[in-house]
């Protein structure tokens, strides 16, 4: 396995990079906007293909590097569910999981430092962001933080094997990792700490806002919105428009299996995944030329549009298609027609 951590030391960040092996596909957890050339480097001297990127939560204290990777890479952006973010590629819930090769990752919903907090597990390790410190834990006094529901995150945390690996989401006392039996040993927020005195801590730190609240919250809320710049105005499909084409176009769903389980799909959609869709109009895949090049048009959906707005600027010039700019999400709210997933 090839694995990186990267700090920020202006926020005391860690981004963690995460691939099988040299040469093949990449993850990557919290990244800070300000650190993109050092991750690209990273990626290109181990001939790594950035294809997922990840937020654990919506960062207070720096601008997350979700947005420039995603225009730079093509990678997927992806947060939690319950992330108050305008545009994401795909949302996670508790129990999913996020696979990366042959590295599958599951996704906890850990809140009380943030209603949108989400920890990943895999092969031993727990990346916990901001919910789990090494000798510490995230505050509790914004974002809709709860101080009785991070008790709880943490002790679900803490349930893991005592040998697991806990990689935090930042670290202010110059240390890297820590592991499950040592937190419930030694942290001193939570080791035999009843929840009502977690509570009491939790509730009396007092602590100043992180400097770049105000910046960094609207930012990383809205980061997904670049997105659709520079996609041509004529391939936006509002649902009028989209619903207008049904019977008359290829409908191409550009999400992941587990994905489409979740809300069904658009009725006779053909369901290609975006990094395979990309990977195919890269090879000039015959199967996809065939679409193009057929009597009808080709309209690309997602989840939310960014997918597709990616999509949509990746093909080559001879190449048209239109894309649905809220994806399946606008579909349904506009109460469209949906087939269950077969």
């Amino acid at each position: 396995m090839i694995f990186k951590q990267f700090i920020n030391e202006a926020s005391s960040t860690y981004t963690y990079i995460i691939a099988h092996s040299r040469g093949r596909e990449a993850f990557i957890i919290d990244p800070v906007l300000e650190d993109t050339e050092a991750y690209l480097q990273f990626l290109g001297e181990n001939n790594l293909r950035l294809i997922k990127a990840f937020d654990t939560h919506i960062h207070a204290d720096h601008i997350t590097g979700l947005g420039r990777l995603r225009d730079l890479t093509g990678c997927i952006t992806i947060m939690g569910e319950k992330s108050n973010t305008h545009m994401v590629s795909q949302r996670v819930s508790d129990g999913d999981k996020i696979k990366i090769d042959d590295l599958v990752f599951d996704v906890l919903y850990t809140p009380g430092h943030t209603d949108c907090s989400y920890s990943l597990h895999c092969d031993g390790m727990l990346f916990t962001g901001d919910a789990l410190f090494i000798r510490g834990n995230g505050r509790t006094d914004f974002q809709n933080g709860d101080p009785k529901e991070l008790y709880q995150s943490i002790k679900r945390i803490l349930s893991y094997p005592d040998t697991t690996t806990i990689y935090p989401g930042h670290d202010y006392k110059g240390e890297s990792l820590s592991t499950v039996s040592r937190e419930k040993n030694e942290n001193p927020r939570f080791a035999g700490k009843t929840e009502n005195e977690f509570i009491a801590i939790m509730n009396n730190l007092n602590l100043p806002n992180p400097k770049m609240m105000d910046v960094a919250v609207p930012a990383n809320q809205k980061f997904g919105e670049a997105a659709l710049k520079d996609v041509p105005l004529e391939a936006n499909l509002n649902f009028e428009l989209a619903i207008a084409k049904l019977n008359q176009a290829y409908f191409i769903d550009l999400r992941e299996p587990q994905e489409i389980r979740k809300t069904g799909l658009i009725p006779n959609a053909v369901n290609i995944s975006y990094q395979d869709f990309i990977k195919k109009i890269e090879t000039n895949d015959q199967t996809i030329l065939d679409l193009f090049n057929g009597n009808k048009e080709v309209v690309l959906y997602c989840a939310y549009g960014e997918r597709s707005a990616l999509a949509i600027k990746k093909l080559p010039a001879n190449l048209k298609a239109f894309h649905i700019l809220k994806g399946i999400q606008g579909w349904i709210e506009n109460e469209g027609p949906i087939e269950a997933a077969s």
